[in-house]
């Protein structure tokens, strides 16, 4: 059976535990001309209590001055010299490098101005030759801006991207992002483009460079540029889902993120990082106390926990104590596996340990060729419904499913039978994205 549910608790607000937070814009603070709402809050709280802030935007079509104002008129203070952007980045990084000479830009001002500043000629028109291309988002994007940049990439410019974001989070749905186009440039060229936001390094070694920070905390609503740029650098990272990314996102990406909740408040409460690992034999005996005080059966666990279960702990930060959450999966065979033995300690339950630990061992069950997963419950179905799991009748579950003795056992006949898919590759990749440890274009992936 499933079910959502020792260590001591965190005494000390989550944000106490990093020196910056480095907060991503659209999908976060806003979407659209919309505030989140209680982000102005939480931020506000955050600067009472002494938190170093800055604001990451892959959205390269603004100046800082601009995302400034715009904030301000949603009720959000930000100074202009604590927005880093991805034509900022772009500017920075081509200036690193020596790159002088022109630009034909695919993007608004924001880029623009950043180029111009770093001493890059912007040239508009027809122009038969530039040195670069720069792509980024453009809500004025022509077939003749596309047909214009297809072609100087052709003739030997280099291809740069402010950021391979395919999508835009607005109120009413994901727009097309600056990804979206720069597939079309790549889908036409063959090119491989340099991308300079996020998943990249260069936009967050700014801000770690600018804050002085060794520990900072990134907090996004992309699972595939914040929190896979996070691990790309070595930093834990929020997740929170008020933009593109959702809850059963996480059974499908590849890097999950040390911390999930459904608003920015959760960063001023006590909350324990979550740091999920494949359980060994050396478990056995904490995990079935933890299985026995949520009411689960731990029977057959030594026998399955390395071998086919792929159980994943959560333990607290810094202590080789007691796991705090566990999931595990059981290898039926043909692609099934069977999702059992999900509990929380008490203590610790509602701050999202249990979604992070069914994220970790899902991926592990991918990587051993699952690709369906069905659990039984008779108390966790609004949980597992968030997660993406759909009710089924029992008619669809395979025999050998409901023969394994683990399940006959143990999942009384009256327990809610819920099945999903899982993908079988990273949920990160996109249209022309680069690697985060080199800030490069890698071979170019129009499908996405």
């Amino acid at each position: 059976m499933a079910s959502e549910g020792t260590s001591s608790i965190p005494s000390e607000p989550l944000h106490r535990g990093y020196d910056a937070l480095l907060f991503d814009l659209d999908g976060v603070l806003y979407r659209a001309d919309e505030p989140v709402p209680g982000a102005a809050d939480a931020l506000s709280g955050l600067r009472t209590a002494g938190a170093t802030i800055r604001f990451l935007t892959n959205n390269s079509a603004r100046t800082p001055l601009q995302i400034a104002e715009r904030l301000a008129r949603m009720g959000i203070h930000a100074e202009p010299s604590e927005i880093l952007t991805s034509g900022l980045a772009t500017a920075a990084l081509l200036h690193r490098e020596g790159i002088t000479g022109t630009a034909f830009v695919v993007g608004e001002r924001g880029v623009r101005d950043a180029l111009e500043t770093a001493g890059i000629e912007v040239v508009d028109g027809s122009p038969a030759r530039t040195d670069l291309v720069v792509v980024g988002w453009d809500r004025e994007l022509t077939y003749d801006k596309l047909r214009i940049a297809a072609l100087l990439v052709q003739r030997g410019a280099r291809l740069v991207a402010t950021n391979a974001d395919v999508t835009y989070p607005a109120p009413d749905g994901l727009w097309p992002g600056a990804g979206s186009i720069l597939a079309a440039v790549v889908a036409a060229t063959g090119a491989t483009p340099t991308v300079v936001g996020k998943p990249s390094r260069p936009l967050f070694q700014a801000a770690a460079e600018e804050t002085g920070a060794s520990r900072p905390l990134v907090v996004g609503d992309r699972l595939d540029t914040d929190i896979a740029g996070a691990s790309g650098v070595g930093w834990d990272s929020f997740l929170v889902t008020t933009g593109a990314s959702r809850l059963p996102d996480l059974l499908d990406a590849a890097t999950i993120p040390t911390f999930v909740a459904a608003s920015l408040g959760a960063l001023l409460e006590p909350r324990l990082a979550a740091r999920p690992r494949p359980a060994t034999h050396d478990d056995v005996t904490d995990v079935s106390d933890l299985l026995r005080a949520a009411g689960l059966s731990p029977d057959g666990l030594a026998e399955r926990v390395e071998a086919s279960a792929t159980t994943v702990l959560a333990g607290p930060e810094g202590s080789p104590g007691p796991p705090t959450a566990v999931a595990g999966v059981l290898d039926i065979g043909d692609g099934f596996g069977v999702l059992r033995g999900v509990a929380v300690a008490e203590p610790f339950r509602g701050q999202g340990l249990g979604t992070l630990v069914v994220a970790a061992a899902t991926r592990l069950a991918a990587d051993r060729g699952i690709r369906r997963l069905v659990l039984f419950t008779d108390r966790g179905g609004g949980f597992f419904g968030e997660l993406g799991f759909a009710p089924v009748d029992r008619a669809e579950v395979p025999p050998a499913v409901l023969s394994a003795p683990e399940i006959a056992a143990h999942c009384a006949g009256r327990a809610l039978v819920m099945m999903r898919s899982i993908a079988s590759g990273a949920l990160e990749s996109r249209p022309g994205q680069s690697s985060p440890a080199s800030g490069r274009g890698g071979p170019p992936n129009p499908g996405g």
